[in-house]
């Protein structure tokens, strides 16, 4: 799966509310759920940066976590690599909050997870995706 600089948006809309079904993120999602097996938690939280940011912390295979930044910003999803594996860390850019928010739903909808809120009002995690 190569980076595909030339799209605006990772998910396209339709005009009637629907998101299209397109290879590019299909690609894309295949890739991470080839390497998360047995995700029981997705922690989602969000803050500012200059920007906005969110981050997922992927509970996962008896015990291993994985930070997974998403940056607002120009569309940049490179594959996982071997170092985004050993360092338990990868940053990618999504255009917009409609980008981030298909992305972090249908990634939690693949896992099986229910979305929750969060217990603390002051914390900045927003939601949390259980099993």
């Amino acid at each position: 799966m190569e980076n595909n600089t030339q799209q605006k948006h990772l998910f396209s809309i339709s005009s009637t509310d629907l998101i299209l079904q397109e290879s590019y993120p299909q690609a894309v999602m295949s890739d991470l759920f080839k390497c998360f097996i047995n995700i029981n938690k997705v922690r989602m939280t969000t803050y500012r940066a200059g920007q906005a940011v969110t981050e997922l912390i992927i509970h996962y295979d008896n015990n291993k976590t994985f930070l997974f930044t998403i940056w607002e910003g120009a569309l940049n999803v490179p594959p996982l690599s071997d170092d985004d594996i050993r360092l338990a860390h990868k940053e990618i850019s999504l255009t917009d909050i409609t980008d981030i928010m298909v992305f972090v739903t249908r990634f939690a909808h693949h896992a099986h997870l229910s979305p929750q809120l969060p217990s603390a009002l002051d914390s900045t995690e927003v939601l949390v995706f259980s099993s």
